[in-house]
């Protein structure tokens, strides 16, 4: 009697593992999708001249730059910005 409980509970088991493979694997493909989405996004033109830009600041502003960890702080910043923009466009929650 406790083997057929214990394979009815190893049914059971992966019955419930092939149930919730499906979200698992549709959480995956969306996630797949909004990264194709990104990456599909263009440069902007003024990209493309940064370098530029950048190599006419001068050195004390270069320093206080890198000290200041300013390039990680305007990432998070401007990170921010567009999960704030994306999440203002859900109907539900926006």
């Amino acid at each position: 009697m406790s083997s057929l409980i214990h394979y009815l509970q190893e049914i059971l088991s992966w019955l419930l593992d092939a149930l919730l493979w499906v979200p698992h694997k549709l959480y995956a493909l969306m996630l797949d999708g909004l990264a194709a989405v990104i990456e599909a996004i263009p440069v902007p033109g003024f990209m493309a001249n940064l370098g530029n830009y950048l190599g006419g600041l001068d050195s004390g502003v270069a320093w206080f730059a890198q000290t200041l960890q300013l390039g990680t702080g305007l990432t998070f910043v401007l990170g921010a910005y567009v999960l704030r923009f994306l999440i203002r466009r859900i109907p539900i929650i926006g």
